[in-house]
């Protein structure tokens, strides 16, 4: 047998033994039939590729991972039968006899139905159409690259992190090849739990009220130094209510003037009420319901 075929055959048998379904296996094929996998990684333990949906022709991220061998389980291919030339064999080859357990230590490097995990963005039940798609060609590649099955059980690294494989298929596409969205690439992000946390910029917001640096106020009738910085505290904590808590940044032209005159000393209340219409007394109360319950929040 060749060793190549093994190698595809094995894993074909393992994938079908898990997806079952035909209809799925059958839906995969035509996926790939029509180059509906666009590109392919391959690292120790994973194998991923963006699969573009018949239907929506969104992309879809989907993955096969299989557990790679432990430390013990290389040590002992390794070190069983010395004299053995897959010991000597190319880089790009995968000896047949590393498939016997008895030639290598007891260790199966053949893969394991159970172990072979399938994970799709998709919102359909796993195993779906896109990873039986994944699976076929996954099944034909071994068949030219078996030294790829070897990187992905462990027994070797790749050249590089994570080594891009050829685009499958022969459909023309105009779509360039390397774009991905910022919404697919957090979602394939999300399905890969071995890559670091995403680092958090949430700020830092504190209840203390920002520290005023001292400088010259503008010549008049400009505001006063006071006046500003009154300002300056009003914009810092319609800020922070905004970031923690969603409130809104609306601009209301009577209550924000209305507003700013209850925290702003030294107001000229006739010129106020003038400018927005209303009446001195109707100000007066309306500034004084708003210092009231300034104060009841401030105690809260």
């Amino acid at each position: 047998m060749n060793h190549a075929r093994l190698w595809a055959d094995s894993f074909g048998a393992a994938a079908r033994s898990v997806i079952a379904d035909q209809e799925t296996l059958t839906a995969g094929r035509a996926d790939l039939d029509d180059r509906y996998i666009e590109r392919l990684w391959i690292s120790p333990g994973r194998i991923s590729g963006i699969v573009t949906a018949r239907n929506t022709g969104a992309e879809l991220h989907t993955a096969i991972t299989l557990p790679v061998l432990t430390a013990d389980q290389l040590s002992a291919v390794r070190t069983a039968s010395p004299q053995c030339e897959h010991h000597k064999a190319d880089h790009n080859a995968l000896p047949e006899c590393l498939a016997d357990p008895a030639h290598v230590g007891g260790v199966t490097v053949l893969p394991d139905p159970g172990e072979l995990r399938f994970i799709c963005t998709c919102a359909t039940t796993s195993p779906c159409r896109h990873a039986a798609a994944l699976a076929h060609a996954l099944t034909e590649r071994f068949l030219t690259h078996p030294e790829d099955f070897a990187v992905l059980r462990g027994l070797r690294q790749p050249q590089h992190p994570t080594q891009k494989l050829p685009v499958t298929g022969t459909r023309n596409d105009t779509k360039p090849k390397d774009s991905l969205s910022a919404h697919h690439a957090w979602a394939w992000y999300r399905a890969c739990p071995d890559l670091p946390p995403v680092p958090d910029y949430s700020p830092s917001l504190s209840d203390e009220p920002p520290t005023l640096r001292a400088w010259s106020p503008p010549p008049p009738p400009a505001p006063g130094t006071g006046q500003l910085h009154a300002l300056v505290l009003d914009a810092a904590a319609q800020a922070r209510d905004f970031l923690r808590r969603g409130i809104p940044l609306e601009c209301s032209w009577v209550e924000d003037a209305v507003r700013l005159s209850s925290r702003i000393p030294h107001t000229c209340i006739p010129d106020i009420a003038d400018r927005l219409g209303l009446d001195v007394a109707d100000l007066r109360n309306r500034i004084a319901a708003g210092r009231t319950s300034a104060k009841r929040q401030n105690t809260i």
